[in-house]
């Protein structure tokens, strides 16, 4: 009979603890609702099945230390509103909070040093993020539609920003960098349409193509001492733009780099510069005036076109090319003095320039009908190169 009833109380214990074999060899305690792997004498976090609500990842988990989130681990777990990681946490794995859509904080640890890419995109409701020091880069696409954020502060020790890091975080007004900042990549910031101010910090060398296109309220601009590169399509239809100065060291401006801001008024262009890619300042309505510097060679494909108040714009003798439409429809230009040294003028170069009154053109490109060729309107007066200079004459 007693040894009965010691069977009646042992075997659920024994039962139960059958039971516990596949969890443990799934690396899911019974106790924790984390998914997690054991590597070394460290913990990775790989899941979450838990309750919805703030989570806090523990410490530790089997007398170990959790020292990294893995890859997906948490991915639309749309019912998480807050993340707390504890201070030994070193990696966040790729695509990590990918689609957490509730989630509205997140505690960063100190000893953060990477952070993986997407790990948060689409995290509809984040709307203000604490990044660690240790940080050495924002990867591709860490933040990009992350619709509330409102506002960044990026930590010293910054180099890099990915491609798309940012981008689509329809309410970000204010990004602030770090003086750390090497490089911003590729459409970083494009389709953030409410930042209304940058101010890149000196070291800053390069600015990935489409970096900051379509922040439609963008304003004021300064650009970094140290900028060397512009990539193509940067500011692309950034229409309250109204002013910019390019820094002493830019040696390259990539295509479609301002088209379509339409309230820049005035830009000041370097020494240094060789060219003017094709599409640079299409649509640039309200261009009054430009300096072209002395190193200047070539004017690409509608560089210019429908900048429709260019009234003065400064040809050096160095140059060397003119693309195709490259002035066409500039409305308000009245007079323009095309240096000796240019050896070709694309087809419609001038065409639509309703204003024009005089055009002075290399010999060579007399011998034929400018009208014809290049788009001159009819009842200008077009007469040969003869000053030394590229200066347009006054009106």
């Amino acid at each position: 009979m007693r040894l009965l009833r010691l069977c009646h109380l042992l075997f659920p214990r024994f039962l139960a603890g059958l039971l516990l074999i596949p969890f443990l060899a799934q690396g899911q305690s019974p106790v924790t609702p984390f998914r997690y792997q054991v590597e070394g004498q460290e913990v990775t976090i790989t899941g979450y099945q838990g309750p919805p609500g703030q989570v806090e990842v523990p410490l530790s988990i089997e007398g170990l230390p959790v020292t990294k989130i893995g890859n997906q681990a948490f991915r639309e777990k749309v019912g998480i509103t807050g993340i707390s990681l504890p201070a030994g946490v070193t990696q966040i794995g790729d695509r990590a909070f990918w689609g957490c859509d509730n989630l509205n904080f997140i505690i960063f640890p100190p000893a953060l040093t990477s952070i993986g890419k997407e790990a948060f995109s689409y995290c509809g409701r984040l709307s203000r993020i604490q990044l660690s020091k240790g940080l050495a880069e924002i990867p591709e696409r860490a933040f990009q539609h992350c619709d509330s954020l409102y506002e960044i502060s990026l930590p010293e020790g910054i180099t890099k920003i990915g491609r798309n890091a940012f981008a689509n975080c329809e309410l970000l007004v204010r990004a602030h960098f770090p003086q750390s900042l090497d490089s911003i990549g590729e459409g970083a910031f494009q389709y953030c349409p409410q930042l209304a101010s940058l101010q890149l910090p000196p070291k800053l060398r390069r600015v990935g193509h489409y970096a900051f296109s379509h922040c439609t309220e963008l304003v004021d601009v300064k650009l970094s001492e140290g900028l060397t590169h512009l990539g193509t399509h940067v500011f692309l239809n950034c229409r309250k733009i109204t002013g910019l100065s390019l820094p002493p060291h830019t040696v390259e401006i990539g295509k479609h780099c301002f088209k379509g801001c339409e309230s820049l008024e005035k830009i000041s262009l370097n020494p240094g510069l060789t060219e003017i890619p094709e599409h640079t300042f299409f649509g640039c309505e309200n261009l009054g005036e430009i300096s072209l510097p002395g190193t200047m060679q070539s004017i690409g494909e509608e560089a210019f076109r429908e900048c429709r108040k260019l009234r003065k714009i400064l040809l050096p003798k160095g140059l060397l090319r003119i693309g195709r439409r490259a002035f066409q429809d500039c409305e308000k230009l009245e007079a323009l003095a095309v240096p000796s040294s240019v050896r070709s003028i694309g087809d419609g170069a001038f065409e639509g320039c309703r204003g024009l009154k005089s055009l002075e053109l290399p010999v060579s490109f007399l011998s034929f009908s400018p009208a014809s060729g290049l788009g001159v309107p009819s009842g200008v007066r077009v007469a040969p190169m003869e000053t030394a200079g590229g200066e347009s004459p006054p009106p």
